[in-house]
């Protein structure tokens, strides 16, 4: 017994780092445990209508509901055809708590994680990982997408942008295909088209101030 609670207590320590993130995560979705703020503004309505258009189209047998029939006095409306799905599914898990409230810890606490793992990559320090993880998780604007615009799918498409740079940074490193820039770049594109665009130029960017990587045959 004395045995595996060391062994434990050595397991909690080496990942230390990631609690912090865990607890940070928790601070900053604090207010979302209020009953009175109010997820319906801005960005918020729409997320909201598209969970609850999703949600019924699916429950009437459609699996992958492209137009949601029952909206716009049952004329329907394709609002999963030109926006990006995966915040219209992924929240759905957790439909048995508030969905969005929920999912937007999620989204902080994976955000902060995928932070941290890319910078572990880059400076292999872990406070210097980890405080870039904490400011990324405490940055204004991505603060003001939760609590301010409700722009749930921008949220969300923060998960993925230290994904994407970690993937980068791996190839100019002349190491094997990275799968993190695909996956990455996958889960951006169907999340946020705007974010995606913006990351398509500055990583563009990253790449022209690299350009003299570029003549490897590797890259």
């Amino acid at each position: 017994m004395e045995v595996e609670m060391i062994k434990l207590l050595n397991k909690i320590k080496d990942n230390k780092e990631y609690l912090c993130i865990l607890l940070i995560s928790i601070i900053v979705c604090i207010p979302l445990m209020n009953k009175n703020i109010n997820i319906y503004k801005d960005d918020g309505i729409q997320h909201v209508c598209r969970l609850i258009g999703t949600y019924q189209t699916i429950k009437s047998g459609e699996m992958l509901p492209m137009i949601m029939s029952n909206l716009c006095n049952n004329f329907g409306y394709s609002w999963n055809i030109f926006y990006s799905p995966l915040t219209a599914y992924a929240p759905l898990i957790f439909k048995i708590f508030n969905c969005l409230k929920i999912f937007m810890f999620a989204v902080t606490l994976l955000s902060g994680i995928t932070m941290y793992t890319f910078m572990m990559n880059v400076t292999k320090n872990k406070n210097v990982s980890l405080l870039s993880s904490i400011l990324y998780v405490l940055a204004p604007y991505r603060i003001t997408d939760m609590y301010i615009r409700i722009a749930v799918a921008e949220l969300a498409s923060f998960v993925f942008i230290p994904i994407i740079f970690d993937g980068l940074y791996s190839v100019l490193k002349e190491e094997k295909l990275s799968f993190k820039l695909i996956w990455g770049t996958v889960g951006l594109i169907l999340t946020h088209t705007v974010i995606t665009m913006y990351m398509a130029i500055i990583c563009l960017l990253y790449l022209v101030f690299n350009i003299k990587k570029l003549k490897s045959i590797k890259v």
